[in-house]
């Protein structure tokens, strides 16, 4: 009788362990769904966003510079994301396995869960910065006529002549506005802005007896430079000349903005030679026109 009360004793203590896991089991599962909607939604954001940075590269709106710093940026929460997707799979695969599994891998599971908490907890904080990330690429489109601004460069010039000056900061107004507006608009977000400048310049040569001609020899170090050398130097020197004016408009607008005391930035100035970008070809057809190009494109990114 004591054997068989025993056995009973044993049958209904494995009954209960198995139904107290089973339960457990559905609480985890709950936990895991909710953890999959946020995967799925996470990876949507992710992958869209990588749509509209390559888009905007492919119409010129962006330059190379700008979608790899938004690239490596999406990287970092794309790993972020990784994990949490890996999270999930291998505590899936451990509850879905025997009781005594589940028990051997209870330390790793209980990792796995910390991890996805601290996951879910950052919602909000990757979707204010997603959604900062993918705005600026869209104000861009929507003011992309900011971005070809012509300077004030003669031939073999690389300054804005001192009377022009006023002029050519009014003109580039709009674009600090919009710059230091948007950077306003996340002051709760540590970011970083970047403004790339870049400048062209014809595909005329240089009279060997001009200043600039000699100006361009003694820079390069080369009596022998070529045409198209000295043409990339003198875009160099221009993109820096306009980043220069662009770096003192910005500092002159920001006592506009009472949240922003200063504003963390990388001037990015390079010259393109007599490289000239295929969307504004139609637009600037002379050698006049093409020498006072400067295209200009900003970007803020979280940290």
């Amino acid at each position: 009788m004591k054997k068989i009360n025993l056995a009973f004793s044993l049958l209904f203590c494995c009954f209960i362990l198995a139904s107290c896991f089973s339960t457990k089991k559905a609480q985890l599962k709950e936990t895991l769904t909710s953890a999959t909607t946020i995967e799925q939604t996470d990876t949507k954001i992710v992958a869209d966003t990588k749509s509209k940075v390559e888009a905007r590269l492919k119409s010129e709106v962006i330059d190379a510079e700008i979608a790899d710093s938004i690239k490596q940026k999406i990287a970092k929460y794309t790993n972020d994301l990784d994990s949490f997707k890996n999270a999930i799979a291998f505590i899936n695969e451990k509850i879905s396995t025997s009781r005594r599994d589940y028990k051997t891998n209870r330390s790793k599971i209980d990792s796995s869960f910390g991890l996805i908490d601290r996951y879910k907890s950052r919602a909000n904080y990757r979707l204010r910065r997603f959604t900062m990330i993918n705005e600026s690429l869209d104000i861009i489109v929507n003011q992309q006529h900011m971005f070809d601004l012509a300077a004030f460069f003669g031939p073999g010039k690389y300054e804005i002549p001192a009377e022009k000056r006023p002029i050519a900061e009014q003109l580039f107004s709009p674009l600090v506005d919009s710059l230091v507006g948007f950077y306003n608009k996340y002051a709760d977000v540590e970011k970083k802005a970047t403004l790339v400048i870049l400048g062209y310049a014809d595909g005329s040569g240089f009279n060997p007896d001009s200043d600039i001609f000699k100006t361009l020899v003694e820079k390069l170090n080369d009596s022998t430079a070529s045409k198209e050398s000295m043409n990339q130097k003198l875009s160099e020197w221009r993109a820096i000349n306009i980043g220069d004016l662009m770096e003192y408009s910005i500092e002159k607008k920001i006592p506009n903005y009472t949240s922003i005391k200063s504003i963390d930035f990388l001037f990015v100035e390079k010259g393109k030679g007599e490289e000239f970008p295929s969307k504004l070809v139609n637009d600037y057809k002379t050698d006049d026109e093409r020498r006072r190009v400067v295209l200009l494109f900003w970007n803020i990114l979280p940290k």
